[in-house]
């Protein structure tokens, strides 16, 4: 059972009576977050993981005889601790301490690395991280484009997450909770406000919590190659995929209604006037060319879950109404 703590001190209290491996970016330093033990540090992984990476951190822990793991940062460090544990083969207890409101790594049970250039997952049970700690202070110095990205990677997570074949009670229900804190608190959040802050970290965590059930779908699985090969961050490569689907597929009209619109009509319009009011655009400089590499990267596993049927050309026309080509 996953336990949440919502200041640092409550939290850390537990790490005296251990040796924590702690994962982060550079961003740690600027937090001023003290673990009131001696820790050994690792940063020596890029902002998308390389296995390569996990699994140096891993031998990286054998040697050094470290007890907890404290992954501290965005979905890159907690992908990265995670992936260290898979990787070491031994039980440690995590601790998630995210610092963007968006990824929800600290409530699945999976992480993502790449290997050769390619997105790979690894899954197991023992990968959901035991305690999470959701102190909004740490939101406060993201700067305002990466606080879009990673609420709209949280939206689409819990639209995604409801519409799935695989969705349950529970899961819709962690849905709901998701997409209502976010369209109710993203003024205030935008603005950098306490209450905005401590209720999208809530709403991420939801997000994860219903993606932890059912993982994602085409929106996803169309994004990957659109940050690779324009150099966008995930969250805009996911939110500007997701209307072009949702358009096609129609219907969901009980997800609409939880955007506070009457049909799913009235939140396609929303999302893409959302997209637009926030800057999120497609990529420029964008060739005819690049459709077909798009079309090829397609992981055909990530679109099982997606309620409708998408071949090959339905997702070449539906990236040239992502790119505007």
């Amino acid at each position: 059972m996953q336990r949440v703590f919502y200041d640092f001190p409550t939290a850390f209290e537990m790490l005296k009576h251990y040796k924590p491996f702690l994962v982060c970016d550079g961003a740690f330093d600027f937090w001023n977050i003290e673990l009131p033990c001696e820790y050994v540090r690792f940063s020596d992984f890029t902002p998308n993981p390389l296995i390569e990476d996990a699994r140096k951190g891993a031998k990286i822990l054998r040697k050094t005889k470290c007890d907890f793991i404290v992954a501290i940062g965005g979905g890159s460090s907690i992908d990265t601790a995670k992936s260290i544990k898979y990787y070491n083969h031994v039980d440690l207890p995590i601790m998630a301490v995210p610092t963007t409101s968006g990824t929800g790594s600290e409530a699945t049970h999976f992480a993502v690395v790449y290997k050769d250039g390619m997105k790979e997952s690894v899954a197991d049970e023992k990968l959901l991280p035991d305690f999470v700690v959701l102190q909004s202070d740490v939101l406060k110095t993201l700067p305002v484009y990466q606080k879009k990205c990673t609420m709209l990677d949280a939206l689409c997570q819990a639209i995604e997450s409801w519409w799935s074949k695989r969705a349950t009670t529970e899961s819709i229900e962690y849905s709901e909770k998701a997409i209502k804190l976010i369209i109710n608190n993203m003024k205030s959040y935008l603005n950098n406000e306490d209450d905005g802050n401590k209720n999208m970290l809530i709403a991420s965590n939801y997000a994860g919590k219903a993606i932890n059930i059912t993982t994602t779908t085409a929106p996803h699985a169309m994004s990957y190659k659109l940050t690779s090969l324009y150099n966008l961050p995930h969250g805009h490569a996911v939110a500007i995929c997701l209307p072009k689907v949702w358009k096609y597929m129609k219907n969901y009209d009980d997800i609409a209604k939880a955007l506070g619109k009457q049909n799913s009509e009235e939140a396609v319009l929303f999302f893409e006037q959302l997209l637009r009011d926030l800057k999120i655009l497609p990529p420029e400089n964008v060739s005819t060319d690049d459709i077909d590499i798009l079309v090829n990267s397609v992981n055909a596993k990530r679109l099982k879950n997606n309620p409708v049927r998408l071949d090959t050309r339905i997702i070449k026309n539906l990236y040239k109404k992502i790119l505007e080509v």
